[in-house]
Protein backbone atom coordinates (compact mmCIF):
# COMPACT_ATOMS: atom_id res chain seq x y z
CA UNK A 1 0.00 0.00 0.00
CA UNK A 2 1.24 3.21 -0.79
CA UNK A 3 0.08 7.05 -0.51
CA UNK A 4 -1.50 9.35 -3.18
CA UNK A 5 -2.91 12.49 -3.27
CA UNK A 6 -4.34 15.15 -5.76
CA UNK A 7 -3.53 18.60 -5.38
CA UNK A 8 -5.99 21.41 -6.62
CA UNK A 9 -4.98 25.18 -7.65
CA UNK A 10 -6.92 27.56 -9.11
CA UNK A 11 -6.16 30.78 -10.74
CA UNK A 12 -9.68 32.85 -11.06
CA UNK A 13 -10.05 35.34 -14.33
CA UNK A 14 -12.16 38.67 -13.78
CA UNK A 15 -14.68 36.99 -16.04
CA UNK A 16 -15.86 34.33 -13.70
CA UNK A 17 -13.84 31.60 -15.20
CA UNK A 18 -10.90 30.07 -13.39
CA UNK A 19 -8.11 27.65 -14.25
CA UNK A 20 -7.81 24.58 -12.43
CA UNK A 21 -4.24 23.00 -12.11
CA UNK A 22 -4.24 19.53 -10.89
CA UNK A 23 -1.29 17.19 -10.32
CA UNK A 24 -2.01 14.25 -8.72
CA UNK A 25 0.54 10.99 -7.61
CA UNK A 26 -0.35 7.58 -6.41
CA UNK A 27 2.89 5.30 -5.84
CA UNK A 28 5.30 5.84 -8.65
CA UNK A 29 2.53 7.35 -11.04
CA UNK A 30 1.85 11.10 -11.57
CA UNK A 31 0.54 13.27 -13.96
CA UNK A 32 0.01 17.05 -14.43
CA UNK A 33 -2.93 19.19 -16.36
CA UNK A 34 -4.27 22.32 -16.64
CA UNK A 35 -8.07 23.32 -17.95
CA UNK A 36 -10.32 26.02 -17.72
CA UNK A 37 -13.74 26.11 -15.64
CA UNK A 38 -16.57 28.01 -15.48
CA UNK A 39 -19.25 27.90 -12.43
CA UNK A 40 -19.55 24.37 -12.57
CA UNK A 41 -17.02 24.27 -10.10
CA UNK A 42 -19.75 24.81 -7.29
CA UNK A 43 -21.84 21.87 -8.33
CA UNK A 44 -18.71 19.95 -8.04
CA UNK A 45 -18.23 20.93 -4.68
CA UNK A 46 -21.71 20.15 -3.56
CA UNK A 47 -21.68 16.72 -4.95
CA UNK A 48 -18.43 15.88 -3.06
CA UNK A 49 -20.36 17.02 -0.10
CA UNK A 50 -23.22 14.65 -0.89
CA UNK A 51 -23.36 11.43 1.33
CA UNK A 52 -23.59 9.09 0.42
CA UNK A 53 -22.00 9.47 -3.09
CA UNK A 54 -24.26 8.59 -6.31
CA UNK A 55 -23.22 5.48 -7.56
CA UNK A 56 -25.11 6.62 -10.84
CA UNK A 57 -23.96 9.88 -11.00
CA UNK A 58 -20.80 11.17 -8.90
CA UNK A 59 -19.28 14.29 -8.61
CA UNK A 60 -17.29 15.35 -11.54
CA UNK A 61 -15.12 18.12 -13.17
CA UNK A 62 -13.17 17.76 -17.05
CA UNK A 63 -12.14 20.41 -19.21
CA UNK A 64 -10.01 20.72 -22.13
CA UNK A 65 -10.36 21.69 -25.54
CA UNK A 66 -14.27 21.87 -26.97
CA UNK A 67 -15.49 21.80 -30.66
CA UNK A 68 -17.59 24.24 -32.23
CA UNK A 69 -20.92 21.89 -31.25
CA UNK A 70 -19.38 22.18 -27.55
CA UNK A 71 -18.61 19.10 -26.92
CA UNK A 72 -15.13 18.06 -25.60
CA UNK A 73 -13.30 17.44 -27.93
CA UNK A 74 -9.75 17.04 -26.23
CA UNK A 75 -9.87 16.17 -22.12
CA UNK A 76 -7.06 17.64 -20.28
CA UNK A 77 -8.74 17.51 -16.70
CA UNK A 78 -11.42 14.97 -15.29
CA UNK A 79 -11.99 14.56 -12.00
CA UNK A 80 -14.38 11.90 -10.92
CA UNK A 81 -14.66 10.50 -7.15
CA UNK A 82 -17.37 7.84 -7.05
CA UNK A 83 -18.17 4.82 -4.46
CA UNK A 84 -15.65 2.13 -4.57
CA UNK A 85 -17.20 -0.57 -2.03
CA UNK A 86 -19.94 -0.58 0.71
CA UNK A 87 -17.76 -0.39 3.60
CA UNK A 88 -17.33 3.22 2.46
CA UNK A 89 -14.47 3.56 1.12
CA UNK A 90 -14.29 6.41 -2.47
CA UNK A 91 -12.35 5.85 -5.88
CA UNK A 92 -10.41 9.39 -6.98
CA UNK A 93 -10.20 9.20 -10.86
CA UNK A 94 -8.07 11.65 -12.24
CA UNK A 95 -7.46 11.79 -15.82
CA UNK A 96 -4.53 14.37 -16.51
CA UNK A 97 -3.17 15.63 -20.08
CA UNK A 98 -1.14 18.01 -22.16
CA UNK A 99 -2.53 19.80 -24.78
CA UNK A 100 -2.20 19.74 -28.43
CA UNK A 101 -2.44 22.32 -30.79
CA UNK A 102 -2.68 20.25 -33.75
CA UNK A 103 -2.81 16.92 -34.97
CA UNK A 104 0.43 15.83 -35.45
CA UNK A 105 0.91 16.83 -32.23
CA UNK A 106 -0.97 14.12 -30.76
CA UNK A 107 1.65 11.62 -30.89
CA UNK A 108 3.69 14.05 -28.13
CA UNK A 109 0.11 14.37 -26.00
CA UNK A 110 1.41 13.28 -22.18
CA UNK A 111 -1.54 11.35 -20.62
CA UNK A 112 -1.49 9.89 -17.20
CA UNK A 113 -4.83 7.91 -15.02
CA UNK A 114 -4.24 8.40 -11.66
CA UNK A 115 -6.66 6.16 -9.55
CA UNK A 116 -6.30 5.54 -5.24
CA UNK A 117 -8.85 5.27 -2.39
CA UNK A 118 -10.28 7.64 0.30
CA UNK A 119 -12.57 7.94 2.64
CA UNK A 120 -15.60 10.27 3.37
CA UNK A 121 -14.33 12.12 6.27
CA UNK A 122 -11.35 13.43 3.78
CA UNK A 123 -13.14 14.24 0.56
CA UNK A 124 -15.17 16.43 3.64
CA UNK A 125 -11.65 18.01 4.55
CA UNK A 126 -10.82 18.50 0.48
CA UNK A 127 -14.65 19.56 -0.41
CA UNK A 128 -14.22 22.29 2.59
CA UNK A 129 -10.78 23.18 1.32
CA UNK A 130 -11.85 23.44 -2.35
CA UNK A 131 -14.36 25.43 -1.27
CA UNK A 132 -12.14 27.88 0.66
CA UNK A 133 -9.76 27.79 -3.05
CA UNK A 134 -12.31 28.88 -5.01
CA UNK A 135 -12.74 31.91 -2.85
CA UNK A 136 -9.79 32.43 -3.09
CA UNK A 137 -8.71 32.01 0.60
CA UNK A 138 -5.73 29.18 0.13
CA UNK A 139 -3.64 28.18 -2.16
CA UNK A 140 -4.32 24.67 -2.73
CA UNK A 141 -6.93 21.87 -1.97
CA UNK A 142 -5.60 18.26 -1.25
CA UNK A 143 -7.04 14.70 -1.50
CA UNK A 144 -5.00 11.80 0.60
CA UNK A 145 -5.81 8.60 0.21
CA UNK A 146 -4.17 5.53 -0.73
CA UNK A 147 -3.01 2.79 -3.43
CA UNK A 148 -5.28 -0.44 -2.01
Amino acid sequence: MSTAELHIAYEPDQDGTGKIIATARAGAFAGRGEAWFGRDLDDFVKGLRSYPLSWDQPPMIEGGYFDRQGGLAQCLVRIIVKPFDFRGHLLVHADLATGVQSTPDADLQNIASIRFLTEYAILDRFALDFEELLKGRCKVAVLTGTTS
